[in-house]
């Protein structure tokens, strides 16, 4: 891997941390919406309950823990950066 592209994946990643960070607060209000949408569908359709019980999930730990941000962001911007072409 080149220097320029672990470069502009570390830069990538470090926004990406800054911004989930300042919106932590929202993405935790959304994820306990979310998880009182999921639990009220659990009763009614299991598929879509369940369907929306897993990203709500997700958004709680996002909203929580710092480790949770770090991990997701890396793959994120592993997966932005991965068919990027060379300069």
């Amino acid at each position: 891997m080149s220097n320029r592209r672990r470069l502009a994946r570390e830069r990538l990643e470090y926004y990406l941390v800054y911004l989930i960070l300042a919106y932590r607060r929202l993405i935790l209000i959304v994820g306990l919406l979310l998880l009182v949408f999921a639990i009220a569908n659990i009763f009614l359709n299991r598929i879509a309950g369940f369907a929306a019980l897993f990203p709500a999930i997700f958004l709680l730990l996002l909203g929580n823990s710092y480790n949770v941000v770090v991990y997701t962001v890396r793959l994120v911007a592993w997966i932005a950066t991965l068919w990027r072409q060379e300069d």
